[in-house]
């Protein structure tokens, strides 16, 4: 799985949404390093973006998302700014080298990562994992019938009612066991993986990339593929290197 590359006319043609004056281009040579003041640099790309694409989506510590077509987003480096570029640079690493379907797809990226162009995630809600992969992420969701609650999805894919883990349960002993290294066994969990196809690509990709901050369903997006809905991770730009070098203490 590689990045595709496109230039500046083949954008142009591929965002619906491009607005006549936005320039691909300008936004790189806002954001180069011939500008002294990173930071500075960032508001450049940031008030840059807001003229032509309007208001962010989304917005993170060190990175925010513009829309630029139904289906395609501009993740652009900001606050923190050098932040924000590692995050991006590691990101289009993953995808080229360790690609998952768990990834979100990157199209394009300016050369020193400033911003990266991918397809658009509908952010995921915790109720969204147990519709998808019949796992909630943190407990199973009830209604109200009368003086009685019940299953609010009837068990939608006849597995089981009850699950002895949730996602979370999983992500947490995933993260200490790859990315932190506490390095804990817990048969119970890894037979767990075993039986879910979706758990056990997010071991896979987990394992390889050691990428962590994955506990809460807002780092989760859906997507579909293949005329399916599938959950895939929305920010994968973090690992313990990035974390040590610029958010810790």
């Amino acid at each position: 799985m590689k990045i595709v590359k496109i230039n500046e006319s083949q954008k142009k043609r591929l965002f619906e949404a491009y607005r006549e004056g936005f320039s691909f281009d300008e936004l790189s040579v806002l954001g180069n390093d011939a500008f002294s003041d990173e930071e500075y640099s960032g508001k450049l790309q940031f008030e840059y973006c807001r003229k032509w694409l309007g208001e962010p989506v989304a917005r993170g510590t060190s990175r925010c998302i513009f829309m630029l077509s139904d289906n395609l987003v501009l993740k652009l480096a900001c606050g923190r700014y050098e932040a924000g570029k590692a995050q991006n640079r590691l990101e289009c690493q993953l995808y080229e080298d360790n690609p998952s379907p768990l990834m979100v797809r990157i199209f394009g990226n300016d050369d020193n990562f400033s911003y990266v162009i991918c397809e658009n995630v509908v952010p995921a809600q915790d109720i969204d994992f147990e519709k998808i992969i019949d796992i909630p992420f943190y407990y199973r969701y009830y209604k109200q019938m009368g003086s009685e609650y019940v299953n609010y999805f009837e068990n939608p894919k006849g597995s089981y009612n009850e699950v002895p883990f949730n996602v979370h349960d999983v992500v947490c002993y995933l993260e200490a066991n790859y990315c932190v290294g506490e390095g804990y066994y817990h048969k119970e969990i890894e037979e767990y993986i075993r039986k879910n196809p979706w758990l056990k690509e997010l071991k896979t990709f987990i394992m390889n990339t050691q990428i962590g901050d994955l506990t809460k369903p807002d780092n989760y997006g859906i997507v579909n593929r293949d005329g399916k809905p599938m959950i895939v991770i929305l920010d994968a730009g973090m690992n313990l290197e990035n974390w040590e070098t610029y958010y810790r203490g």
